[in-house]
């Protein structure tokens, strides 16, 4: 289509660049320090995204692959319907100027998703570079989150940590809930889920991937933040994948000759997490610590509080979900039709605090994606959803009989994980989310060149 070869050269660098970019600001929900995306990154990376992927459209065009147009289209316009679902509420919404901006942001993250769909349907190689710059960016985050950690435990201030204050060793208990780049650890653990699966689907299937030093570094030091994070939503979601991964494993063998590999990693990570937090219990001997849930309570009660903590599903965070999920079935019982607006379901879970001038960003949420959308929307918004989780469900269940094999896999099972942990905090809105599940939609239609490259590892 393009006969100048500079403005061909152009267009690789405009997608490679967009691609790039979007994938080391997928993990950002508070820049270090800054607490914003600093250059306006975002808007950036996906004008670049745009382009790139408007591009490969027009050339399918150009190229008269009409089989290929109606694929593209079909799944492009799946991805979409959900902002039409938020759209169409604004009229009713309790909040009206709340739900253009939740439709706005999900329109961006939307589109997003159809970019990587259709770039990745069209240009193969790219499923290494989104590999490498995955690992290359979760080394960095996970080494700040260490960072975090071990500078905490030892009382350097939160400017120093960047930590908030209800997750220091000084606050609720005496070892820090890490959260790094994100909001809070729960958005942290979200982001780890997709580079454990990366690593994970290479462990298997790339046994040059078990002798890569880098890559077991730094799956020990992600699975041992992920832990310490304490994020149980995201645990859960891990484990239902992993019995999902194994079943669909059609030659045992591999997990076999994996198996003796993965128990001694994860035997690995598992002292790693225990000797961090007998570090914070250590600590919290020599330097003051007022935490709510165990000042003083050293080595035995540290541990004990972190395991406590992992295993407590009566603490005081899940008592927020039991006290706000049943009210769900209420408001869903009253506007079953069309719910109470995009994003307003807070407003409704909160419409004394929001009548007195509270800002909507300090209302408590559901705290679950499925019953905020169904409150939110109603059966309109379950209608205009359910196309892309039949799709994304198609998806996963061609991979599955695909072994897994596919380089769409990991992202696949990562996508799940997500939407599991959904159902305990709120993500709908996430950029990543919706770029996994473009990217995990990739795998909808596998080609032999696709799965020729799918067990390269990062040392290949």
């Amino acid at each position: 289509m393009l006969k100048n070869e500079g403005l061909r050269q152009a267009f690789k660098y405009i997608e490679l660049t967009g691609v790039i970019l979007s994938l080391c600001i997928m993990p950002i929900d508070r820049f270090p320090y800054l607490h914003y995306i600093p250059l306006k990154l975002g808007a950036i990376s996906f004008a670049l995204l745009l382009i790139a992927a408007a591009r490969r459209y027009i050339k399918i065009i150009y190229d008269k692959r009409w089989a290929d147009f109606k694929k593209v289209t079909a799944i492009s316009a799946l991805i979409l319907l959900p902002t039409l679902a938020y759209a169409q509420s604004i009229h009713y919404a309790i909040d009206r100027k709340l739900a253009v901006g939740a439709t706005k942001l999900l329109l961006v993250v939307v589109l997003k998703a159809i970019c990587f769909f259709i770039l990745l349907h069209e240009n193969h190689s790219l499923w290494k570079i989104i590999k490498k710059t995955i690992y290359i960016v979760t080394a960095l985050v996970i080494a700040f989150g260490f960072f975090q950690f071990v500078f905490d435990i030892f009382g350097a201030s939160t400017k120093i940590t960047d930590l908030r204050g209800c997750c220091t060793s000084n606050s609720t208990y005496i070892f820090p809930r890490v959260h790094s780049v994100s909001i809070e650890p729960l958005y942290f653990a979200n982001f780890l889920l997709i580079p454990i699966w990366l690593m994970i689907h290479d462990f298997v299937f790339d046994k040059s991937a078990r002798k890569n030093k880098f890559l077991i570094t730094l799956f020990a030091a992600t699975s041992s933040l992920f832990i310490l994070s304490l994020a149980r939503s995201a645990l859960l979601a891990l484990l239902v994948t992993a019995i999902l991964f194994v079943f669909g494993l059609g030659k045992r063998e591999l997990m076999r000759s994996a198996l003796p590999y993965f128990a001694k990693v994860a035997g690995g990570v598992v002292l790693i997490a225990i000797a961090f937090v007998i570090a914070s219990g250590i600590a919290s001997r020599f330097i003051h610590k007022h935490a709510i849930n165990g000042a003083d309570s050293g080595v035995k009660g540290n541990v004990a509080i972190f395991g406590g903590h992992a295993i407590d599903v009566a603490d005081q965070s899940a008592q927020t979900r039991y006290n706000t999920w049943p009210k769900a079935i209420t408001y869903i019982k009253q506007r079953p039709l069309q719910g109470v607006g995009a994003y307003n379901s807070r407003v409704k879970l909160n419409l004394d605090q929001y009548n007195k001038g509270v800002p909507d960003t300090q209302l408590q949420p559901f705290n679950n994606d499925l019953l905020g959308l169904l409150v939110d929307l109603g059966l309109v918004g379950l209608i205009l959803f359910a196309p892309l989780v039949i799709a994304l469900v198609t998806a996963i269940i061609r991979l599955s009989k695909l072994h897994w094999k596919h380089p769409a896999a990991p992202f696949a099972l990562a996508a799940i994980a997500m939407l599991i942990q959904g159902n305990f905090f709120h993500s709908i809105l996430l950029a990543r989310l919706w770029v996994v599940i473009g990217i995990a939609l990739a795998g909808l239609y596998p080609r032999q060149k696709t799965l020729k490259n799918s067990s390269d590892g990062l040392a290949r």
